[in-house]
């Protein structure tokens, strides 16, 4: 074999080998976007989703305080508890008488960890990883081109260009279900109050498997929302919506990788939803349950306080009912 015939038989294997990459790569993304979806449907559309009616709100209102953490749990009197109190919404502090009333606004809420070298990946890149993170975080569940225009496309330039393509269709056309586990999205109508979120969690991080560095991410998001009309006292819970979002990140680099996999994935999704519209869950928007058509909710099974906190359990109960 002469030279130049063993340059060309030396390009054919090496665009064989990066065909096979690029399919392995690709194979790739579909086995994870099918693991997620199914973890996102036992997770968030299944088992983890906890609501609460405003209708069993005001009669909850009438024997126990906003948030009783006593030992009837939900619907029992806690101490020094006044069975009598009520609580109205005050629309300019929404978040006054819940837990996320002290919590930072918005993006102050994501602190990315003090940087250090993991594995591979030097303290520089630890550095820009985690901050690319809290920009991920901000534009699926802050940012207002995503929560009230549905513009996935900064959400989307974050993310490594494979798993970007596979997600943009399921934005718009109805596919919005599919996807709010990893995003939030005003229903049709639903407007917030002109309060920032409230957010409160963490961020860590750890050496994966070659080229990757894995970012663990655990917050909830509560969004205040308007309504129309307050005729009686309300708890301040009608017009609040939680969101917990526990979610692990993955930056892949290096020769492993194809092209299009180089970037920020997403693998682990877990959480659920508390205080929103079924109606508009079902579409796959957030929504205050004042507004719900349907109020009808499965009794939830903590008190409250559990559902704003980022370190308790994920819950197992419904609260849509079938």
């Amino acid at each position: 074999m002469d030279q130049r015939e063993y340059g060309d038989h030396a390009a054919l294997q090496d665009a064989a080998w990066r065909r096979r990459l690029r399919a392995s790569a690709q194979a790739d993304v579909k086995a994870m976007l099918r693991g997620s979806r199914r973890r996102r449907l036992e997770r968030w559309l299944v088992t983890s989703m906890v609501l609460v009616a405003v209708i069993a709100v005001v009669m909850l209102l009438i024997g126990v305080g906003v948030f009783d953490r006593g030992p009837g749990g939900p619907g029992g009197g806690g101490p020094g508890e006044d069975p009598n109190a009520q609580h109205a919404v005050d629309l300019n502090r929404p978040f006054a008488m819940t837990p996320a009333e002290h919590w930072a606004d918005g993006a102050a809420g994501i602190e990315p960890p003090p940087a250090m070298q993991v594995g591979e990946f030097s303290e520089a890149e630890v550095a820009n990883v985690t901050a690319k993170v809290k920009d991920l975080l901000v534009a699926s569940r802050l940012d207002p081109t995503m929560l009230r225009d549905h513009n996935p496309d900064r959400y989307l330039g974050l993310l490594a260009p494979d798993v970007a393509r596979q997600l943009r269709p399921l934005f718009g056309g109805g596919n919005e279900r599919q996807v709010q586990a990893l995003v939030s999205m005003l229903d049709s109508g639903a407007k917030l109050l002109p309060v920032s979120p409230k957010v409160k969690g963490s961020m860590r991080v750890e050496a994966g498997k070659t080229g990757e560095l894995v970012v663990h991410t655990n917050y909830v998001f509560a969004y205040a929302f308007t309504a129309d009309h307050v005729d009686f006292p309300l708890d301040p819970m009608s017009v609040v919506v939680v969101v917990r979002a526990d979610i692990e990140y993955v930056m892949r680099k290096g020769p492993r990788w194809a092209p299009g996999s180089l970037g920020l994935w997403y693998e682990k999704v877990d959480g659920f939803f508390y205080s929103i519209s079924c109606d508009a869950y079902r579409k796959g928007f957030i929504a205050s349950d004042y507004r719900d058509r349907a109020p009808s909710r499965n009794q939830a099974k903590h008190d409250r306080v559990t559902y704003f906190d980022p370190g308790a359990d994920i819950p197992l109960e419904s609260g849509c009912p079938s």
